[in-house]
């Protein structure tokens, strides 16, 4: 498949296309086994994904927030203004425009590994920011102890700080670094000899002092964590 197939094929999974376009993509999936396959693979990958998250409870506050804004809204007189003809703010779609470029890169690296022969990960553990209950992050865990980290938001690193990218192999050892970074792009670390990565293996990211924590433990906080699952 092309990498625009491939796009097309995480755009349709992620539910992403416009009805026309829907269609027109199933008639061809119908017609094509491999781009079938893909759809199929792909789906199946993101359950695996899904699985590795926690379900966190909503925020009392939530309801209360929700309920103060209908009241509000129910007492004005204002003019209600069709949705077709309301003016876009460009700024509140600028985080879901960035998303869903981010989760389309990562589709398409995951189908060219899997139509390419390259080396599949062994493991996969979605980071979530824990205060805001959003991802941050993708790790993937491969047999030669190396991880691909795919950041998913733009961490706020300060001067003199780094990110640390860390996993926990069992409590015997304690947290094991497996490399830093600054900037927010996918990158590859190679980590120290390590046993094969688990199911249930913590991986976390923290902020530490430049170049890299001083006592070889995690020092600083922890701005997103998640538990490794094996792809199916």
């Amino acid at each position: 498949m092309t990498a625009e197939e491939m796009e097309k094929v995480g755009e349709y999974v992620l539910g992403l296309l416009d009805e026309a376009d829907r269609l027109a993509f199933e008639a061809v999936m119908s017609r094509d086994p491999a781009i079938a396959a893909a759809v199929q693979s792909l789906r199946t990958r993101f359950q695996a994904l899904d699985e590795t998250t926690l379900p966190l409870p909503p925020n009392p506050e939530l309801w209360l927030r929700i309920e103060g804004q209908l009241d509000a809204k129910s007492s004005s007189t204002s003019t209600v203004v069709p949705l077709s003809r309301r003016p876009l703010k460009s700024r509140s779609w600028a985080p879901l425009a960035m998303a869903a470029s981010l989760v389309a890169a990562l589709v398409v690296g995951y189908l060219v590994g899997e139509t390419s022969g390259k080396p599949r990960p062994i493991m996969i553990a979605v980071l979530i920011d824990e205060a805001s209950a959003t991802p941050g992050a993708i790790v993937e865990a491969f047999a030669d102890d190396s991880v691909r980290l795919v950041p998913l938001d733009r961490f706020d690193v300060p001067e003199g700080k780094i990110l640390q990218v860390w996993t926990l192999p069992d409590a015997a050892t304690g947290p094991v670094s497996l490399g830093t970074f600054t900037d927010p792009t996918t990158i590859k670390l190679n980590g120290p000899d390590l046993p094969a990565p688990a199911s249930g293996q913590l991986y976390e990211i923290t902020l530490e002092p430049s170049p890299g924590s001083p006592t070889g433990r995690p020092t600083g906080p922890i701005l997103v964590k998640g538990f490794a699952k094996a792809p199916i």
